[in-house]
């Protein structure tokens, strides 16, 4: 069975899956039956892993347009072999879902007297009927056929969700001219929205909601549904969707306000993406302007073009790469085989192990004589492990070149392909490869070179022999040591000398990175992001910052929780002095505050707008605040029945506290500023 086959019979068992569903309240007809686990629908992964938006021919088509365009386009060109046959069958299919829709909701409308029962059931079978025959042309067609196309991509209840408020804009648009505005009826369409997305489970669901921006001519791109959509926020608060918007040096001060007022409300929504310390860096790389301007985030943080561009990543471990370093190719012996979850309670339990290749001699440290040959063999073993890394993306991207199937039903949501009859990986309509090698934890790393610096040639409380000693007993009666490391300069304190080992490895992880592309002519997009911090504590054995083994790792460009004491102004200090904004697949900064100590007073909506002003302004492309109370979340923790809702933000999206793994809020715990 070849790949196109071999979707189209998932794809058809997804459908299988998914219910005839007409709400009981509202308007939003359409369900899904989430996957079970082992079945074989995970498969579909492989064909879209639902990191990216969807395009948007379906807002201009609509399905019986795509299907009419693809069969004229079947007889006109040289289409890519049944690849365009599989985006005609793919929309059928779902032309054939939403046909059903309209005909239960008229049947259910004939059968009720209820008269506001009949009135409503009338106009979603009159929605689902107009997008059966042509293109939305209202506000709430448009969302309704979104609405449809999100719960058929992914059998999992999961998928990013990209610049909505850009592609609903002219239905909401149109029907202003047309007179027929209702903005009520529009923000109750929202929250009916976002309370499916929560009912379908909150967490690691990438549904990330990107708005605002610029266009390619510099003009803001806020618009009236930008603000229904943070209205509603406002109004639910609730994990689901995870709210993002760009602000740039145009954005209306209108906006700004509204996203301080948000953020001081604590949960860590919207997260902020600079577009001036974004797009340049963008453009250098070879993107073009136009495309660059269309930025969008995936599932987490991490930047794709919305409607052209994947998203293909990998996950450097830079801490573990130190303790290769000092063991010189091999892991610390005082690592044990561990048993976690990722994030969520009701999670699976895996067992982690490192990415990286073991064996690699950069050489024995214990005889090494100066702090500058250490730093030379952690240079030797980044730039092995990262050489290994990047061979692994260039046998990704020559497999998608030649023969990688991209899900049909993505492919018929690009005019590109739809045009061409070419899978988007290969000229039907991903414009752009975005590639990405991803290294944070850089604030844990610098930390680690830093204690080695201070311990052992600068105060020479030990040699470096008694200090991976240390290191491989997990600091068993070595306490007096662990203690003077634990209180040598760290990252987040404006601190010159830790701040500059920070920035030099995160220049180096960039520069090996961007030679790469250079060389090979493939665009590798580099990023200071690690979504993998607590798998890395996990898999990383005492290191000489004072961390024992399974303590916690610093995320991004952060600081290693419970190291910053010196507040936020100071962490923004440390991490402008990173080259963050060429790390443009993703470079965040998490400032997580004490509310009960900090920023509650009547300044606080000021002090927001100074914080956020200031990140801006000192190179910082993504920013992300969270307001908490220690004592509440240790409250919390302890009768997690009185708080259901408390949201918290994790790494690349918000979840409710009480659903989190022990180890993971405890790690939010200590990162409170």
């Amino acid at each position: 069975m070849n790949r196109i086959d071999k979707y189209m019979e998932l794809f058809r068992e997804s459908m299988s899956k998914n219910e005839i569903y007409i709400p009981s309240q509202g308007l939003l007809a359409g369900w899904h039956t989430r996957c079970e686990k082992g079945s074989y629908l995970w498969e579909m992964f492989e064909f879209d892993n639902m990191h990216f938006p969807l395009g948007d021919a379906f807002f201009q088509y609509g399905i019986r347009g795509i299907i009419q365009k693809s069969e004229a386009a079947l007889e006109d060109i040289k289409a890519e072999e049944g690849y365009l046959q599989a985006v005609q069958d793919v929309y059928k299919e779902i032309l054939t879902y939403i046909e059903k829709h309209a005909a239960l909701a008229k049947t259910m409308s004939e059968e009720t007297s209820v008269m506001d029962e009949k009135v409503r059931l009338e106009e979603i079978a009159g929605n689902c009927k107009a997008l059966t025959q042509g293109a939305p042309e209202t506000f709430a067609q448009a969302l309704q056929l979104f609405w449809f196309m999100y719960v058929i991509r992914n059998p999992f209840g999961n998928g990013c969700i990209g610049r909505l408020d850009q592609k609903l804009f002219p239905f909401y648009e149109n029907e202003k001219k047309n007179g027929f505005i209702d903005k009520g009826k529009m923000i109750e369409l929202i929250m009916e929205f976002y309370k499916h997305l929560n009912e379908m489970g909150t967490g690691d669901t990438l549904r990330n909601l990107m708005l605002s921006g610029q266009d390619a001519s510099g003009n803001d791109e806020t618009n009236e549904v930008t603000y229904l959509f943070l209205e509603v926020y406002e109004k639910l608060g609730d994990a689901e969707p995870h709210l993002n918007v760009r602000l740039h040096k145009n954005s209306p001060e209108k906006l700004i306000k509204k996203c301080v007022e948000l953020l001081g409300t604590g949960k860590g929504q919207p997260t902020l993406y600079f577009d001036d310390n974004i797009i340049p860096a963008m453009e250098q790389a070879g993107i073009s302007h136009e495309l660059a301007c269309r930025y969008a985030n995936d599932g987490c943080t991490e930047t794709v073009i919305d409607g052209a561009s994947s998203i293909t990543f990998l996950q450097h471990e830079m801490v573990k790469t130190v303790e290769l370093t000092l063991f010189n190719g091999r892991e610390n012996p005082s690592i044990c085989p561990v048993k976690m979850k990722k994030s969520r309670q009701l999670g699976p339990i895996m067992e982690p192990k490192t990415a990286l290749v073991l064996g690699y001699e950069s050489g024995d440290v214990t005889g090494m004589e100066s702090f500058e040959e250490v730093y030379a063999a952690f240079e030797r073993q980044l730039t092995f492990q990262i050489t290994r890394w990047l061979q692994l993306i260039d046998k990704k991207i020559e497999e998608d070149e030649e023969y990688t199937v991209t899900s049909p039903l993505v492919g018929g949501s690009l005019k590109l392909c739809l045009e061409s009859g070419r899978d988007p990986l290969r000229g039907g309509g991903f414009l752009v490869g975005n590639y990405q090698l991803l290294s944070g934890s850089i604030g844990t790393a610098a930390d680690c070179l830093m204690g080695i610096q201070t311990a052992v040639y600068e105060n020479k409380w030990c040699t470096m022999k008694e200090l991976v000693e240390a290191l491989a007993c997990d600091f068993k009666r070595q306490e007096v040591l662990r203690q003077r490391l634990l209180h040598c300069p760290k990252y987040g304190n404006g601190e010159e000398q830790v701040d500059a080992i920070a920035a030099g490895i995160a220049a180096k992880f960039i520069e090996l990175v961007n030679k790469y592309r250079v060389e090979s002519g493939k665009c590798v997009w580099p990023g200071l992001y690690d979504i993998d911090f607590k798998i890395a504590a996990s898999i990383t054995g005492a290191t000489p910052d004072g961390r024992k083994f399974r303590d916690p790792i610093g995320e991004h460009c952060s600081p290693t929780p419970g190291m910053a004491k010196k507040g936020p102004t100071a962490i923004l200090e440390s991490a402008s002095k990173l080259p963050m904004r060429d790390g443009y697949a993703s470079s965040p900064l998490h400032l997580t505050l004490d509310k009960g100590s900090f920023i509650m007073g009547a300044e606080k909506d000021k002090i927001l707008y100074r914080m956020l002003s200031a990140a801006r302004e000192q190179g910082i492309p993504v920013l992300n605040i969270s307001m908490y109370s220690r004592e509440e979340l240790i409250e919390v923790k302890k009768h997690p029945e009185h708080y259901p809702d408390l949201v918290v933000r994790v790494w690349g999206f918000n979840a409710r506290f009480v659903e989190l793994d022990e180890e993971l809020q405890e790690h939010i715990i200590r990162r409170i500023s």
